[in-house]
Order: structure tokens, then sequence, then C-alpha cells
């Protein structure tokens, strides 16, 4: 069984995967501590936001923006991608 925070890494490597099948640059960050994934519109280098990773109230795993605005389930990679997409969008 995977600890609390390899399961973070796991979900945010996923989401990672995601989103650079869509062409997005993605950067994982601070693996040590707070893992958060930096996604950048590669069109547009200035479009660039964090995701965070933890868990929901219900405890279920959920991607979150920095200001603490959930995105969407760690189940749903298309819903959450089309989400940041939409966010990082030129």
């Amino acid at each position: 069984m995977e600890s609390g925070h390899d399961e973070q890494l796991t979900h945010l490597r996923s989401l990672a995967g995601e989103l650079s099948s869509r062409g997005f640059a993605v950067q994982l960050l601070g693996t040590a501590s707070q893992p958060s994934l930096k996604v950048t519109n590669p069109d547009t280098r200035e479009l660039a936001e964090r995701v965070l990773c933890r868990p929901a109230e219900d405890g279920s795993w959920c991607f979150w923006w920095p200001w603490q605005q959930p995105i969407g389930s760690a189940e749903d990679l298309a819903a959450v991608s089309g989400k940041i997409m939409t966010v990082l969008r030129s």
C-alpha cells in the first residue's frame, strides 16, 4: 500500500502524463515536502499555474489550485486536464 505522499506523487505524475499528451509543458516541483505540478501553455509561457493534489473532505484524492479551489477528482484526469487547459488557454 502506498503512503499518502507516494499516492500524491502518483496522481501528480498521472496528471503530468495526461497534460503532456495534450501538448502542455509540465514540471513536478517540491517532491520532498509539498509536491505540485507546474503546468505551462507552450504557446504562451506567461500562462502557467501550479496544481496541487491532496485529499478532499471525504478522503478522495483531488487536484487543487493554489488558492484552495478544487479542480476535480484524481480519478477523472480528462475532466481535470480540460479545466486546466481552459484556464491556461491563450
